[in-house]
Protein backbone atom coordinates (compact mmCIF):
# COMPACT_ATOMS: atom_id res chain seq x y z
CA UNK A 1 0.00 0.00 0.00
CA UNK A 2 1.36 3.14 -0.95
CA UNK A 3 2.29 6.07 1.66
CA UNK A 4 0.36 9.25 0.81
CA UNK A 5 1.42 12.52 1.89
CA UNK A 6 -0.67 14.70 4.15
CA UNK A 7 -2.27 16.93 1.01
CA UNK A 8 -2.42 12.73 -0.86
CA UNK A 9 -4.44 11.84 2.18
CA UNK A 10 -7.02 14.95 2.17
CA UNK A 11 -7.50 14.22 -1.46
CA UNK A 12 -7.95 10.78 -1.20
CA UNK A 13 -10.47 11.05 1.65
CA UNK A 14 -11.99 13.90 -0.15
CA UNK A 15 -12.74 11.54 -2.90
CA UNK A 16 -13.99 8.84 -1.01
CA UNK A 17 -16.30 10.27 0.58
CA UNK A 18 -17.86 12.27 -2.52
CA UNK A 19 -17.63 8.87 -4.04
CA UNK A 20 -19.25 6.92 -1.66
CA UNK A 21 -21.80 9.38 -0.99
CA UNK A 22 -22.91 9.44 -4.92
CA UNK A 23 -22.86 5.96 -4.78
CA UNK A 24 -24.67 4.88 -1.96
CA UNK A 25 -27.69 7.68 -2.91
CA UNK A 26 -27.68 5.95 -6.12
CA UNK A 27 -27.65 1.86 -5.11
CA UNK A 28 -27.38 2.11 -1.59
CA UNK A 29 -25.38 0.72 0.98
CA UNK A 30 -26.10 -3.10 0.36
CA UNK A 31 -25.73 -2.89 -3.68
CA UNK A 32 -22.28 -0.06 -3.78
CA UNK A 33 -19.08 -2.24 -3.34
CA UNK A 34 -15.64 -0.87 -1.99
CA UNK A 35 -14.06 -2.58 -5.44
CA UNK A 36 -16.80 0.67 -7.37
CA UNK A 37 -15.71 3.56 -4.90
CA UNK A 38 -11.83 2.52 -5.51
CA UNK A 39 -11.44 2.88 -8.94
CA UNK A 40 -13.95 6.17 -9.06
CA UNK A 41 -11.08 7.16 -6.65
CA UNK A 42 -8.15 5.73 -9.00
CA UNK A 43 -6.69 3.97 -5.78
CA UNK A 44 -5.90 0.08 -4.81
CA UNK A 45 -8.48 -1.30 -2.43
CA UNK A 46 -6.14 -2.37 -0.02
CA UNK A 47 -5.55 1.55 0.38
CA UNK A 48 -9.21 2.24 1.13
CA UNK A 49 -8.88 0.38 4.35
CA UNK A 50 -6.04 2.62 5.18
CA UNK A 51 -9.12 5.23 5.72
CA UNK A 52 -12.02 3.23 6.83
CA UNK A 53 -12.47 -0.09 8.05
CA UNK A 54 -15.09 -0.80 5.79
CA UNK A 55 -17.80 0.37 3.41
CA UNK A 56 -20.20 0.74 6.42
CA UNK A 57 -17.65 2.91 8.14
CA UNK A 58 -17.67 4.76 5.31
CA UNK A 59 -21.27 4.85 5.14
CA UNK A 60 -21.63 6.10 8.71
CA UNK A 61 -18.91 8.86 8.40
CA UNK A 62 -21.02 10.52 5.66
CA UNK A 63 -23.87 10.49 7.81
CA UNK A 64 -22.49 12.07 10.39
CA UNK A 65 -20.96 14.56 8.17
CA UNK A 66 -24.00 15.36 6.46
CA UNK A 67 -26.13 15.50 9.35
CA UNK A 68 -23.99 17.62 11.45
CA UNK A 69 -24.87 19.80 8.47
CA UNK A 70 -28.30 19.84 9.64
CA UNK A 71 -27.32 20.40 12.72
CA UNK A 72 -25.71 23.90 12.50
CA UNK A 73 -28.65 24.93 10.55
CA UNK A 74 -30.76 24.00 13.05
CA UNK A 75 -28.61 25.27 15.52
CA UNK A 76 -28.56 29.01 13.59
CA UNK A 77 -32.37 28.98 13.93
CA UNK A 78 -32.43 27.60 17.40
CA UNK A 79 -30.37 31.09 18.12
CA UNK A 80 -32.69 33.36 15.78
CA UNK A 81 -34.92 35.81 17.55
CA UNK A 82 -38.72 34.17 17.32
CA UNK A 83 -41.44 33.05 19.78
CA UNK A 84 -41.17 29.03 20.59
CA UNK A 85 -44.18 28.33 18.68
CA UNK A 86 -42.04 29.65 15.47
CA UNK A 87 -38.57 28.16 17.25
CA UNK A 88 -40.67 24.81 17.08
CA UNK A 89 -42.67 24.85 13.56
CA UNK A 90 -39.20 26.45 12.04
CA UNK A 91 -37.43 22.88 13.31
CA UNK A 92 -40.04 20.94 11.84
CA UNK A 93 -39.75 22.75 8.49
CA UNK A 94 -36.29 22.52 8.35
CA UNK A 95 -35.94 19.33 9.36
CA UNK A 96 -38.44 18.14 6.80
CA UNK A 97 -36.55 19.98 4.04
CA UNK A 98 -33.19 18.33 5.16
CA UNK A 99 -34.56 15.25 4.11
CA UNK A 100 -36.67 15.74 1.46
CA UNK A 101 -34.33 17.72 -0.14
CA UNK A 102 -30.98 15.60 0.65
CA UNK A 103 -31.08 12.78 -1.21
CA UNK A 104 -28.41 10.62 0.66
CA UNK A 105 -30.57 11.52 4.60
CA UNK A 106 -33.90 10.45 2.77
CA UNK A 107 -31.75 7.38 1.90
CA UNK A 108 -30.35 6.52 5.29
CA UNK A 109 -34.01 6.78 6.33
CA UNK A 110 -34.91 3.75 4.43
CA UNK A 111 -35.66 1.36 6.91
CA UNK A 112 -33.81 -1.78 4.80
CA UNK A 113 -30.73 0.75 4.36
CA UNK A 114 -30.61 2.23 8.11
CA UNK A 115 -31.23 -2.08 9.67
CA UNK A 116 -28.32 -2.90 7.47
CA UNK A 117 -26.06 -0.54 8.68
CA UNK A 118 -27.14 -1.37 11.93
CA UNK A 119 -26.24 -5.09 11.78
CA UNK A 120 -23.21 -3.89 9.76
CA UNK A 121 -21.70 -1.68 11.86
CA UNK A 122 -19.77 -1.73 15.15
CA UNK A 123 -21.86 -1.79 18.29
CA UNK A 124 -19.59 0.99 19.82
CA UNK A 125 -19.97 3.50 17.22
CA UNK A 126 -23.73 2.85 16.79
CA UNK A 127 -24.11 3.41 20.28
CA UNK A 128 -22.05 6.62 20.12
CA UNK A 129 -24.09 7.98 17.71
CA UNK A 130 -27.69 7.42 19.51
CA UNK A 131 -26.25 8.85 22.60
CA UNK A 132 -24.59 11.90 20.99
CA UNK A 133 -27.97 12.33 19.34
CA UNK A 134 -29.94 11.62 22.23
CA UNK A 135 -27.80 14.13 24.58
CA UNK A 136 -28.25 17.24 22.10
CA UNK A 137 -31.60 16.89 21.72
CA UNK A 138 -32.01 15.82 25.54
CA UNK A 139 -29.97 19.29 26.48
CA UNK A 140 -32.29 21.51 24.16
CA UNK A 141 -35.57 20.14 25.51
CA UNK A 142 -34.78 20.83 29.27
CA UNK A 143 -33.72 24.50 28.48
CA UNK A 144 -36.99 24.47 27.12
CA UNK A 145 -38.49 23.09 29.62
CA UNK A 146 -36.45 25.13 32.43
CA UNK A 147 -37.63 28.07 30.22
CA UNK A 148 -41.42 26.89 31.03
CA UNK A 149 -41.57 26.72 26.81
CA UNK A 150 -42.55 23.23 26.95
CA UNK A 151 -44.12 20.26 28.41
CA UNK A 152 -42.76 18.98 31.64
CA UNK A 153 -42.33 15.14 30.09
CA UNK A 154 -39.41 13.02 30.13
CA UNK A 155 -36.75 13.52 27.11
CA UNK A 156 -36.75 11.16 25.76
CA UNK A 157 -40.19 10.35 25.15
CA UNK A 158 -40.03 14.41 23.61
CA UNK A 159 -37.05 13.05 21.61
CA UNK A 160 -38.91 9.92 20.49
CA UNK A 161 -42.39 11.89 19.05
CA UNK A 162 -39.96 14.34 17.06
CA UNK A 163 -38.06 11.25 15.60
CA UNK A 164 -41.46 9.52 14.44
CA UNK A 165 -43.31 13.07 13.08
CA UNK A 166 -39.97 13.26 11.12
CA UNK A 167 -40.15 9.92 9.57
CA UNK A 168 -43.60 11.15 8.07
CA UNK A 169 -42.14 12.32 4.82
CA UNK A 170 -40.92 8.39 3.90
CA UNK A 171 -44.44 8.12 3.49
CA UNK A 172 -45.68 9.87 1.07
CA UNK A 173 -46.64 7.92 -1.37
CA UNK A 174 -48.56 6.02 1.02
CA UNK A 175 -50.65 9.43 2.58
CA UNK A 176 -51.07 10.19 -1.19
CA UNK A 177 -51.63 13.74 -2.17
CA UNK A 178 -53.11 15.35 0.69
CA UNK A 179 -49.35 14.82 2.41
CA UNK A 180 -48.99 18.61 2.69
CA UNK A 181 -51.95 19.10 4.55
CA UNK A 182 -51.70 16.18 6.71
CA UNK A 183 -48.17 16.66 7.33
CA UNK A 184 -49.92 20.28 8.28
CA UNK A 185 -52.11 19.27 10.37
CA UNK A 186 -50.15 17.26 12.00
CA UNK A 187 -47.34 19.50 12.87
CA UNK A 188 -49.77 22.03 14.32
CA UNK A 189 -51.14 19.36 16.56
CA UNK A 190 -47.63 18.36 17.78
CA UNK A 191 -46.46 21.71 18.46
CA UNK A 192 -49.71 22.91 20.09
CA UNK A 193 -49.49 19.72 22.19
CA UNK A 194 -45.94 20.26 23.23
CA UNK A 195 -46.40 23.78 24.15
CA UNK A 196 -47.05 24.90 27.43
CA UNK A 197 -50.48 26.56 27.11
Amino acid sequence: MPKFSEMEREAVRTCLMSTGKELFTQYGLKKTSVDEIVKACGIAKGSFYAFFQSKEELYYTIMQEEESFKDQKIRDMLNSERSPKELLKGLFDLSFEMLETNPFLKRVQQRDEYELLIRKLPKDKLEEHIQADNRAGAELIKQWQEKQVIIDKDPEVIIGLLRSVMLLSLHREEIGGKFDQVKELLLGCVTEGLLRK
